[in-house]
């Protein structure tokens, strides 16, 4: 059986924006978001230089995105001079970019944001990146149906402020080599097991399935002619080229108190080193997640 499943973009090599946590914690302001669905994902309601457009909220992806409909439509230019190679699933590609004037997520205002310009996005008109999210805290309240964007930085050894009972997760910063130690990590992952072996994993808000690297399931024993047995995904990123995954029956997952018996997730090359596990919306979707780059830390909360 060969289905297609999405991820729409894990990384790019452009590095976020870099910009230092805020000297002091505290918040000075938060704005939310409704969530509308856009297949497996989270689009909110956006706005390019005036023209309406839905983009998919996107955790795992460094630059923002927008397909080459919306940025004629939007009257975006390109600026082939200035590219990014971006890395996903399927592998590795160069795309041109373009300068935003005024980009809104709902009502808030995105001054000036350089996008990343593909041919096509699957199922909307783009994805926000880490570029811009990750300058602020994200409540990703996926049952609730809503995203709220706080403007400040959680203070150490508080937690959210939320009337849920919340667990905080072990969390392992990537820097940038270019950059300061205090600067925006690279990616923020979080701890987890999977057949009881640690394991590092990225929360990616563009991916409709969890895929596991190919390498770590070797580690844990599982062999290529054993995965060859089992059906088939063809993987869509965002590189032209199409990749395979293999579903693969696991014996137990553990992220923070939860508990997973024999969670099926697939297994596939992943091109972005750093991390072993892609956690994607068949997680995501039912949990409430708090996710901090300036004070890296990352809380769940519990049901």
């Amino acid at each position: 059986m060969r289905l297609l499943a999405l991820l729409l973009l894990l990384a790019a090599c452009a590095d976020p924006s870099g910009a230092t946590a805020p000297a002091a914690c505290g918040f000075v302001g938060r704005s939310t978001l409704p969530i509308a669905s856009a297949g497996p994902f989270a689009a909110v309601p956006s706005s390019i230089d005036g023209t309406p457009a839905s983009l998919v909220v996107d955790t795992g992806a460094a630059q923002t995105v927008l397909s080459a409909d919306a940025a004629r439509r939007a009257r975006v230019a390109l600026d082939v001079q200035h590219t990014v190679r971006a890395t996903g699933i399927g592998g590795a590609a160069t795309y041109a970019t373009g300068r935003v004037g005024r980009l809104h997520l709902g009502t808030i205002p995105v001054d000036a944001a350089v996008v990343m310009i593909m041919p096509t996005v699957p199922v909307a008109d783009g994805n926000i990146g880490m570029d811009i999210l990750g300058d602020v805290d994200l409540d990703l309240d996926f049952p609730g149906r809503r995203i709220t964007l706080y403007r400040g930085l959680l203070c150490p050894g508080a937690p959210p402020p939320w009337d849920a009972s919340t667990v905080e997760l072990p969390t392992q910063a990537l820097m940038s080599r270019s950059l300061p130690s205090t600067a925006r990590p690279r990616m923020l992952l979080l701890a987890m097991e999977l057949n009881g072996v640690p394991a590092l994993a990225m929360l990616d808000t563009g991916a409709a399935h969890t895929v596991v690297a190919r390498a770590f399931a070797t580690r844990l024993g599982i062999t290529d002619p054993a995965l060859a047995a089992g059906p088939s995904l063809v993987l869509a990123g965002l590189s032209p080229e199409r990749a395979e995954g293999r579903l693969w029956r696991f014996q137990e997952a553990r992220i923070g108190t939860e508990r997973f018996a024999t969670p099926v997730m697939l297994v596939a090359d992943l091109h972005v080193g750093g991390f072993d596990v892609l956690l994607g919306m068949d997680w995501l979707a039912s949990h409430r997640v708090w996710l901090s780059y300036g004070a890296r830390r990352i809380f769940v909360a519990q049901p």
